[in-house]
C-alpha cells in the first residue's frame, strides 16, 4: 500500500502539493487526473524519492520515502513525462542498461526482456537507432518500455501515451493493464480524461496540488448532473425556501445537507433571474454565501470540476 498522509512540497512561496491524503491498494491501477501543473508529477516525485516532503508523509510498503529511501527506490520504476534516455545509445542498451541498474537479472534473462518488449512496440528493428534520432513518439515508447520491461512492485508511469498514435495508444494501455495483472500496484499520471477512465479501477482527480475527488470513474462521472451547479450555504438552522427557485424551468434538481443547499440546473439562469432569485433570499432574510461552478455534461467524457465563479452575499446587500 502506498499513503500520501497530508503531503505537501512547496517551492519558495509556490504549493505544488498542499495537504494532500490518499492511500493506494496493492495491485490497482490508479489514474491520477489533472491538468498541467496540477501537481501530479510532483507528487509522483515526492513518492519516488526524487522530492523530499516539505509536509506530512509518505510511506510505501510501509516505508517512509525520507528515512528509507534506498528501500523505496527498489519497489519503484518510473517511466517519466520526457523521455530521459541518453541519446547516443540505442533502444536495446538504454533498456539493458537500465534492468541491469534496477533488477537482480543476468545478461541473458535481460536480453529476453528487452527483446520482449521492443518487440511487443515494434521497435526491435530499430533497436539500434540511436535514440537521439528517434521521433518523439519512438522515443516516448522506449522510456515506457524501462518500466514494462522492469516489471517494478510499483510501476509509476507519467502520462504514458503523449506523443504516441491511437494505434500505439491502445497498445500501451494494453500492456499497462498486463503488468498489473502481473502483480504491479500502477500509477499513472495523465491529463487526458479518456485515458483514466479506461485504464483506472480508480481516479483520483488533482488540482492546484490538491485532492478534488476519488472513486471509480463510473462513479465520478454518475455525480455530474451536468449544466451548472448553484451552490448555497444557508445560515445555520435556516430552512431553505425551495419554492423561490420552482419558477425557473432551467433548475432541475433542489437538494439540501444540513447548511449547503446545491442546485442542479440544465443550463445557466439568465442574469435577470438569477438576480431576482438571489435578491427575493435577501428579502426573505435568508444568510447565504454562495457559489457558481459550471460542471461538464455527465454524457460526456469529461469529469467533476470545470471553471468556477466565487461570490458572497449577506442579508439586505
Amino acid at each position: 500500500m502506498i499513503t500520501f498522509n497530508r503531503a505537501g512540497k512547496r517551492f519558495g512561496t509556490l504549493d505544488a502539493v498542499k495537504d494532500f491524503s490518499l492511500e493506494i491498494q496493492d495491485r490497482e491501477i490508479l489514474g491520477l487526473l489533472g491538468p498541467n501543473g496540477a501537481g501530479k508529477t510532483t507528487l509522483m516525485l515526492m513518492m519516488g524519492t526524487v522530492y523530499r516532503p516539505t509536509s506530512g508523509a509518505i510511506s510505501v510498503d510501509g516505508l517512509d520515502v525520507v528515512r528509507h529511501q534506498n528501500d523505496v527506490r527498489k519497489l519503484i520504476g518510473i517511466a517519466f513525462q520526457d523521455p530521459r534516455v541518453d541519446g547516443i545509445l540505442g533502444a536495446f542498451d538504454v533498456l539493458n542498461w537500465h534492468l541491469k541498474m534496477t533488477t537482480g537479472l543476468n545478461k541473458e534473462e535481460r536480453t529476453e526482456r528487452v527483446e520482449q518488449v521492443l518487440r511487443a512496440v515494434d521497435l526491435w528493428d530499430a533497436r539500434k537507432k540511436r535514440t537521439w534520432l528517434m521521433s518523439g513518439g519512438m522515443r516516448k515508447k522506449v522510456e515506457d518500455c524501462k518500466v514494462l520491461a522492469q516489471r517494478p512492485k510499483i510501476a509509476v508511469f507519467d502520462e504514458p501515451t503523449a506523443f504516441l498514435d491511437v494505434p500505439s495508444r491502445l497498445l500501451m494501455w494494453k500492456m499497462i493493464r498486463e503488468l498489473r495483472e502481473e502483480g504491479s500496484t500502477v500509477i499513472v499520471a495523465t491529463n487526458m480524461m479518456d485515458e483514466a477512465e479506461r485504464l483506472s479501477d480508480r481516479v483520483a482527480i488533482v488540482n492546484l496540488g490538491k485532492l478534488v475527488a476519488t472513486d471509480s470513474p463510473e462513479r465520478l462521472k454518475g455525480t455530474t448532473k451536468g449544466g451548472e451547479v448553484l451552490e448555497l450555504i444557508v445560515g445555520d438552522g435556516q430552512a431553505f425556501p425551495r419554492e423561490l427557485l420552482a419558477q425557473f424551468s432551467e433548475v432541475r434538481d433542489v437538494t439540501q445537507i444540513e447548511n449547503k443547499v446545491t442546485v442542479y440546473r440544465q443550463r445557466a439562469l439568465e442574469g435577470g433571474h438569477l438576480g431576482r432569485c438571489l435578491s427575493q433570499l435577501h428579502r426573505s432574510k435568508t444568510r447565504i454565501a454562495y457559489q457558481v461552478e459550471t460542471l461538464p455534461p455527465a454524457s460526456s467524457s469529461r469529469w467533476p470540476g470545470g471553471t468556477s465563479q466565487h461570490y458572497s452575499a449577506r442579508p439586505g446587500s
